[in-house]
């Protein structure tokens, strides 16, 4: 019921969505496709007034200056080229380079050293822009300058008395840097066209524009700039380097120069891609709502036999004991809910008195594996002194029944767990019971880590197992090395036991961690082995079966026993 409901209103909802994303999508587009184009119309605008200021402040230039140039001084070859110079610090922004021609045809250059060296071939066919309208202000086409290592254009001005003329080149760098500073954001260029078509100004570094590949300086390619040059004035779509163009073409100047302002169309995509993700978190937002509404509107008919049903999935294993949640309901739902809670409670008490007579049991076992280590351990120790002292080896005596104290009560205290750190002592303990009886043909090495000192571990074990090496890996050598080990390795704790005593075979490991050898005759008796087999059952009982006990041996060589405990 919950699953239908929510469907239907999540299909209702996803289309009004749907709706109301197509509907905002376009009236961005338009509106930001608005906004670009009064962008562009207003830099197309900002560009032509700068444009006529620029030539303006030409004009003046070359009027001062050409007022200041008279007979005396245009044979002065050092004073001339100073006033150039001078003009040339004063409006560097403007104009890159001044010439003179004389009528004897030489030319005088506001940088001499750079002229006389590199020359200009252009010169002589741009100072002839003076002879197109005498007595004013004549501008040339777009040419390449040697001295500037870029397209520029000239403006050029006849001077007094026909003794020659005076000509600025442009400096068409800081025009272009200007212009650039003039856009509204760097998805954006300009082209800067005479009125023959010629490219006077453009941004070279723009990702927008096609550019031929190994060009210097970087020109565009021959078919973009013909569509450019045929686009009529207004708001036009070309095809850019990445996508489309928008293209605003519009002729505000005094020098009827073009000026086409470009934007990439992809910036109108990206402002579509952030709409688009605006919508999808309300979306979520909305279905995040309609679900809780949806399921606050189900929850009053379903939840009741939800709840039911979930409580009798729990009846396996130990997920009985949850503790149940009566409906309050005064139907037939909340009498049944009742009816199952009364049948839980039985069964919860039914299996709360299995558990704890499966405990008890569990504990019986363990002291009855207990009792079975230490008359043993007691045996041994007692027939140890007794032997010392039918030599009369009183110190001898006093060490070991103080050491079998010390065992006696660390063995017989009441936790079944200690230390590893005190299991190790009482492990130095009892090799100090050995060593006097034996001499010190046995030999105890300690490999621990000091950080697993800490670590509970159950009583008697490595005693256990150190005592199988000495009475049955040494017994036919007389010596041996036992070394005890400890680490931590995924989470368990590994207790080694290794000695180069005789080893066993595959079939004596089996006897011995069941407790059973067999004789000549092959009849099964009870071993020493019953001390593994312990240690394996006492694991089995605190652990659980994953953990335990397994050795490994090498006949002849050695054998390592190796206890695997959950670290806590």
């Amino acid at each position: 019921m919950f699953f239908k409901l929510f469907l239907a209103l999540a299909t209702a909802s996803l289309l009004v969505l749907s709706g109301l994303l197509y509907s905002a999508l376009s009236s961005s587009r338009e509106a930001l496709i608005r906004q670009k184009s009064d962008d562009m119309t207003l830099f197309i605008e900002r560009t032509g007034q700068y444009l006529d200021l620029y030539v303006q402040n030409i004009r003046n230039l070359l009027i001062n200056v050409s007022a200041s140039i008279d007979g005396p001084l245009m044979e002065d070859d050092e004073g001339l080229r100073k006033l150039l110079q001078v003009q040339i610090g004063r409006n560097s922004g403007i104009v890159a380079d001044l010439f003179v021609l004389r009528h004897d045809g030489t030319v005088l250059s506001s940088n001499q050293l750079m002229y006389d060296v590199v020359g200009h071939s252009e010169l002589t066919r741009v100072f002839r822009i003076v002879d197109e309208h005498p007595g004013l202000i004549n501008w040339s086409e777009p040419y390449y300058s040697p001295l500037q290592t870029r397209r520029t254009i000239a403006f050029a001005v006849a001077l007094k008395d026909g003794t020659g003329a005076l000509l600025a080149e442009v400096n068409t760098a800081q025009l272009t840097s200007r212009l650039n500073e003039l856009l509204y954001d760097s998805g954006q260029g300009f082209t800067l066209f005479t009125g023959k078509g010629n490219i006077v100004s453009d941004d070279p570094k723009s990702q927008i524009v096609p550019y031929k590949t190994g060009t210097l300086p970087p020109e565009m390619e021959d078919d973009f700039v013909k569509e450019l040059t045929g686009l009529p004035n207004g708001i036009n779509h070309i095809q850019g380097k990445g996508g489309p163009l928008m293209a605003v073409k519009s002729e505000r100047n005094q020098l009827g120069w073009y000026l086409v302002a470009l934007t990439d169309e992809r910036t109108f995509r990206a402002m579509d891609g952030r709409l688009y993700v605006r919508f999808m978190i309300l979306g979520s937002l909305w279905f995040s709502l309609l679900l809780a509404l949806t399921l606050a509107i189900s929850r009053h008919f379903t939840k009741p036999i939800n709840r039911l049903a979930l409580q009798m999935d729990r009846l396996r294993g130990e997920r009985v004991a949850l503790p149940f949640r009566q409906s309050e309901r005064r139907d037939e739902i909340g009498r049944l809910s009742r009816s199952f809670s009364t049948m839980l409670e039985h069964i919860q008490e039914l299996l709360l008195a299995v558990k704890m007579t499966e405990e008890r049991k569990k504990e019986t076992e363990l002291k009855l594996l207990l009792s079975q280590i230490r008359p043993h351990f007691l045996y041994n120790t007692l027939a140890c002194i007794s032997s010392l002292a039918l030599q009369h080896r009183v110190v001898e005596v006093d060490e070991t029944i103080r050491s079998l104290v010390k065992l006696l009560s660390y063995s017989l205290g009441r936790s079944q767990f200690a230390p590893l750190e005190e299991e190790l002592q009482a492990l130095r303990q009892y090799m100090q019971i050995q060593n006097v009886r034996y001499g010190d043909a046995f030999r105890l090495v300690e490999e621990v880590d000091p950080s697993l000192l800490p670590v509970p571990v159950p009583k008697l074990m490595l005693q256990t197992l150190v005592e199988n090496a000495i009475f049955h890996g040494f017994a036919s050598k007389g010596t041996g090395v036992a070394r005890v080990g400890a680490l931590a390795e995924d989470g368990r704790l590994l207790l080694t036991v290794w000695d180069d005593g005789e080893g066993m075979t595959q079939a004596q490991i089996e006897a011995v961690l069941t407790g059973l050898l067999h004789d000549e005759g092959g009849q099964a008796q009870r071993s020493g082995g019953i001390g593994l087999a312990n240690v394996r059952e006492r694991i089995r009982l605190h652990y659980g079966p994953e953990y335990g006990l397994r050795i490994q041996s090498e006949p002849g060589r050695w054998t390592k026993a190796t206890i695997e405990l959950p670290l806590p």
